[in-house]
C-alpha cells in the first residue's frame, strides 16, 4: 500500500496545475521576459493549489459518505480509513496556507490583478467540493476547470512575468486550449462515475447529458484545444502545426476509448492518459512558442 498522503495528494493530477504555468512562462520567455524566482513561486503555488483541491475533495467526499464501496475511481484516504478526516483537513489547511504565504510575494509583484486571481483561486479550490453549494455537485466542474486551469492560470503566469496590461490574443487562445483539456479531464472523471453519481443524486455534466453525449463533448473539447493552439502557432510556421499534432497522434487510442464503450474502472487508465496528454501538449506548444519565433 502506498503512503496514505500520496494517495490523498494524487500526484498524477498535478500536470493539470503545472501545464498552464509552463505555457504562460513560454509565452513570456519568447518575448524576452523571464524572472526565475517569480516563475518558481508561480509553479509552486499552482501545484499547492492542485494538491489542496485534491485533499479538500478527499475530505468532503469522505465525510459526506459519497465515497463508499461502490467508488470506481482511485482510492481515497479518508473513506478507506488510511487518514482521519481531521488529518486531511489539517493537510489542506497547511497547503492552502503555504500557497497563500508564497503568493504574498507574487501579489506584491503583480498588484491587483494577481491579488484577485490568487484569492479567487484559493476560494474556488475549496468551493469545488466544499461549502454549501459545491461546484462539482451541481454540474460546474468542467467550467471551473476550464477557467482556473486555463486562461486564468496562463494569463496570471504571463502577467507576473511581463506586467503588461491587456490580454494578448495568443495568451487567451492557448490558455483556453489547455483549459479545454482540463475540462476533458474533469469530463472523463465524471463519465467514469456517471452511474454511482446518478444513484447518489450528484448532478454532474455527465449525469445531465448522458453517457453518449458526454463522450462526444469530451472529444470535442480535445479537438478544440488543438484548433485553438493551431490558431496561435500557424502564424509562426506550417511546420509548427505539424509538430503540434504530435500529442494528439500519440494518444489517438485514448480518443477512441472515450468515444467507444470503455466505462467504469477502465476509464481510470483513460483519465491518466488525458492527464499525460495535457502535460505533453503543454511541453510541445511551449517548445514551439520559444523556438519557432
Amino acid at each position: 500500500m502506498k503512503n496514505p498522503w500520496i494517495i490523498a495528494i494524487r500526484p498524477k493530477t498535478l500536470p493539470a496545475g503545472a501545464g498552464p504555468v509552463i505555457i504562460g512562462l513560454s509565452i513570456s520567455y519568447s518575448i524576452g521576459n523571464f524572472n526565475l524566482l517569480v516563475a518558481a513561486l508561480t509553479l509552486a503555488c499552482a501545484l499547492l493549489l492542485q494538491i489542496s483541491s485534491n485533499l479538500i475533495n478527499d475530505y468532503y467526499d469522505g465525510i459526506s459518505g459519497l465515497d463508499d464501496e461502490d467508488r470506481l475511481g482511485p482510492p481515497r484516504a479518508v473513506s478507506l480509513g488510511l487518514l482521519s478526516s481531521a488529518q486531511v483537513k489539517r493537510g489542506f489547511q497547511l497547503t492552502m496556507g503555504l500557497s497563500f504565504l508564497l503568493g504574498i510575494y507574487l501579489m506584491y509583484v503583480g498588484g491587483l490583478p494577481i491579488i484577485l486571481i490568487g484569492l479567487s483561486s484559493l476560494f474556488f479550490s475549496w468551493a469545488y467540493t466544499g461549502g454549501p453549494i459545491p461546484l462539482s455537485y451541481f454540474g460546474q466542474g468542467e467550467l471551473a476547470a476550464f477557467i482556473f486551469f486555463g486562461p486564468i492560470a496562463v494569463y496570471g503566469t504571463w502577467y507576473l512575468q511581463t506586467l503588461k496590461s491587456g490580454l494578448p490574443q495568443n495568451v487567451f487562445l492557448i490558455g483556453s486550449g489547455v483549459g479545454l483539456i482540463s475540462s476533458a479531464l474533469m469530463g472523463v472523471n465524471n463519465l467514469r462515475d456517471i452511474h454511482t453519481d446518478q444513484k447518489k443524486g450528484k448532478r454532474t455534466l455527465a449525469t445531465m447529458l448522458g453517457s453518449q453525449r458526454m463522450r462526444k463533448l469530451i472529444v470535442l473539447f480535445l479537438l478544440a484545444s488543438q484548433g485553438l493552439a493551431f490558431l496561435v502557432v500557424a502564424k509562426l510556421s506550417p511546420l509548427a502545426c505539424l509538430v503540434g499534432i504530435i500529442p494528439m497522434a500519440i494518444f489517438y487510442k485514448t480518443w477512441w476509448q472515450i468515444l467507444g464503450t470503455t466505462q467504469g474502472k477502465d476509464l481510470n487508465n483513460t483519465l491518466a492518459s488525458v492527464g499525460k496528454y495535457l502535460f505533453f501538449y503543454s511541453l510541445i506548444y511551449s517548445t514551439i512558442l520559444i523556438y519557432a519565433r
